[in-house]
C-alpha cells in the first residue's frame, strides 16, 4: 500500500500541463504543433525584423507584440497552470491519495474519490512527479517527496504492474 500527499501549486501543475503535452496528444497534433511553431517562429522574426526597422520612428506597437507573442510560445504550460489554478474548485488543492490493491483513492477538504487502475490511459515521470493521466484532459500528479507510505522507487514499480502500462520518462 502507498499513501501520497499532493498539493497542485504553479509548480506542479506546470509539470503536469507540460507531461500532459508531451504524454497524451496524439503525434498528428504533434506534427500539427511543430507546423505551428514554425510558422509563429517564422512569423515572428518577420515581426522583428520590421520592428527592428520601425524602431527609430518610434513605433513601438510590433515589438511589443513580437515580445507577447514570444513570452506566450514560451511559457505556454505556466500559463495553463496559471488558469487551471484558478479554476480549482476551492479545498481541493491538497490531496492525499491512498493506492490499494483493486483501486487508489483520492481524498481532499471537500471529497473523497476512487478511481480504478483500467481507467488510467497514460503515465509519466519526472524527475519530482509521477503522473497518471485519465483521458487527454485530466490527469493527476504525484510529488515523489510525499509518500509517506512505500517509496518512490517501489511505486514505481506497483503503478505500471497495476495499470499494464510503462511509465513515459520526461526530461
Amino acid at each position: 500500500m502507498f499513501e501520497v500527499e499532493q498539493t497542485y501549486d504553479v509548480a506542479a501543475l506546470t509539470a503536469l500541463c507540460r507531461a500532459a503535452r508531451k504524454t497524451t496528444r496524439p503525434v498528428w497534433r504533434v506534427i500539427r504543433g511543430a507546423v505551428w511553431v514554425t510558422f509563429a517562429v517564422g512569423t515572428l522574426l518577420l515581426a522583428a525584423q520590421l520592428a527592428l526597422q520601425s524602431f527609430g520612428k518610434g513605433d513601438l506597437r510590433l515589438l511589443l507584440s513580437v515580445a507577447v507573442l514570444l513570452l506566450f510560445l514560451l511559457f505556454e504550460d505556466k500559463l495553463n497552470a496559471w488558469v487551471a489554478l484558478r479554476q480549482m474548485v476551492p479545498g481541493t488543492a491538497h490531496s492525499t491519495t491512498v493506492f490499494g490493491e483493486d483501486a487508489y483513492t483520492v481524498t481532499t477538504d471537500t471529497t473523497q474519490t476512487r478511481w480504478q487502475y483500467e481507467n488510467i490511459t497514460a503515465l509519466a515521470e519526472t524527475r519530482r512527479y509521477y503522473f497518471c493521466f485519465l483521458g487527454k484532459r485530466h490527469g493527476q500528479c504525484f510529488d515523489k517527496q510525499g509518500f509517506r507510505q512505500g517509496d518512490s522507487e517501489a511505486f514505481r514499480t506497483f503503478i505500471e504492474q497495476k495499470t499494464g502500462k510503462s511509465i513515459n520518462t520526461i526530461k
